[in-house]
């Protein structure tokens, strides 16, 4: 029998039971938009449902892109209700159990996210007080989210908060239980700084908010100029190969005892070799005159070209202002694209909005002139288009635009598709809105 809740919401799958909370994914007739819907029932004492509309009242004060946002929270005929933002019903806890291994670049930007959602708790003194994977949620596009408010409280501290985000995360690193094994072991090219981040925070000697700004700064992959190196993962296999192969030639040598006929030098083909100098500059025996050397000339750089760009809106209509896209590459400092202007903060209403470049090339770096002031974005490429929920998109930076031109390194993909994917707009006037004058892609 479904729960009782207010008409405006219809119940369409039963998704679950979290210790004493069940959890449907609903419509909100109202404003047709689903919702996560978490409910204990009128069977649950009186004490423990208001503790649990408590929590989630506290956490609905919190607006943050790592934040799952809380739209409503009441009671009806015995039963306590939240009204939550539905970002696609997977857990971190799925992803692990259903064998998903998000990549490490996607993991790190979320882990510092996530570290500054809570740190804005935090600062409005909420304790979460219950997280693990189960309150890790994930949107469509991959932005992962503190939800869970309202489970029965494990600790009431602060940090408790961290020690709690910092294991929880670095087995999502490592994939087993945290403090086993370090994520920079398991993880190749992973800075160790990860390691001592969530070591610290684990320890108590970190809060929310050093703990995001730790992980924030943290670069990977390394970049691409970096010096090169061999790790001892890619050496092992080279090193067994090699050992193999000197096994085989000592087996040949012990094995094969039958005199092998003498070979005579002038019958066999010479290879035509370009003989090189001599030590101290002189000529090679093997010619009177020097060669002369090659001039060879370095090819062209393979210019950075975009073929295309597309105003991207998969949730919402389908369009943000696509005739505004031709100011993106005029030249003309006085003009810009703009999102559509929003009532509501951008997070309450859809996970974001974006453009799309189709490049052709290897870009090195990405400029983006006049974006305003306060949009949070991620910056996403993949070999073509994609829905904005697949695996196939991989995160390459994350941020927020301040004053000035942002510069943005890439790393060395040849051709593909990128996807600047708006995710918190700035309020502009009476609405949310964002605005960029000029992007471009140099090789």
């Amino acid at each position: 029998m479904p729960p009782p809740i207010p008409s405006r919401y219809r119940l369409e799958i039963r998704l679950g039971r979290n210790e004493d909370i069940e959890e449907w994914f609903a419509t909100d007739l109202e404003l047709d938009r689903p919702v996560l819907i978490r409910l204990i029932g009128p069977e649950a004492p009186t004490a423990r449902g208001k503790d649990f509309l408590t929590a989630v009242r506290r956490a609905s004060r919190i607006s943050h892109t790592h934040v799952a946002a809380v739209f409503a929270a009441d009671h009806a005929r015995g039963s306590y209700y939240a009204v939550t933002e539905w970002v696609g019903g997977t857990t971190l806890s799925d992803q692990q159990n259903g064998g998903r291994h998000l990549k490490p670049a996607e993991l790190l930007s979320n882990a510092a996210g996530l570290a500054d959602g809570l740190a804005s708790l935090h600062a409005e003194k909420v304790i979460h007080g219950a997280i693990d994977a189960d309150a890790i949620l994930y949107t469509q596009g991959q932005t992962a989210k503190l939800g869970g408010f309202g489970q029965k409280i494990r600790h009431g501290s602060p940090k408790g908060d961290v020690r709690a985000l910092a294991e929880t995360l670095e087995t999502a690193f490592t994939r087993k239980p945290s403090g086993l094994v370090a994520p920079s072991e398991v993880i190749d090219r992973l800075p160790a700084p990860v390691d001592e981040a969530l070591r610290s925070a684990q320890a108590g000697r970190l809060d929310a908010r050093e703990l995001a700004n730790r992980l924030s700064k943290v670069s990977y992959p390394p970049p691409a100029s970096g010096s090169f190196g061999w790790s001892w993962r890619s050496l092992l296999p080279v090193g067994l190969v090699g050992l193999l192969a000197a096994l085989l030639i000592w087996a040949g040598t012990v094995v094969d005892t039958s005199p092998s006929p003498s070979l005579e030098v002038s019958a066999l083909p010479l290879p035509n070799v370009l003989p090189g100098p001599e030590p101290d500059g002189g000529l090679s025996p093997a010619t009177e005159e020097p060669i002369p050397p090659v001039d060879a000339e370095p090819g062209p750089a393979v210019p950075v070209v975009v073929e295309e760009i597309i105003d991207f809106d998969p949730l919402g209509d389908n369009a943000e202002n696509p005739d505004l896209l031709e100011f993106l590459f005029d030249e003309d400092p006085a003009t810009d694209w703009e999102t559509e202007g929003y009532l509501d903060p951008l997070p309450l209403l859809k996970d974001g909005v974006g453009l799309v470049f189709e490049i052709t090339g290897t870009p090195s770096l990405l400029e983006l002139m006049g974006l305003s002031e306060g949009t949070a974005f991620r910056l996403m490429r993949a070999e073509s288009l994609v829905e904005v929920g697949s695996s196939d998109w991989e995160v390459i930076a994350e941020e927020k635009a301040g004053a000035g031109t942002l510069r943005i390194p890439l790393p060395p993909f040849r051709d593909g598709v990128w996807l600047l994917w708006l995710i918190e707009l700035p309020l502009d006037g009476d609405r949310y809105r964002s605005r960029l004058g000029e992007a471009e892609f140099h090789n």
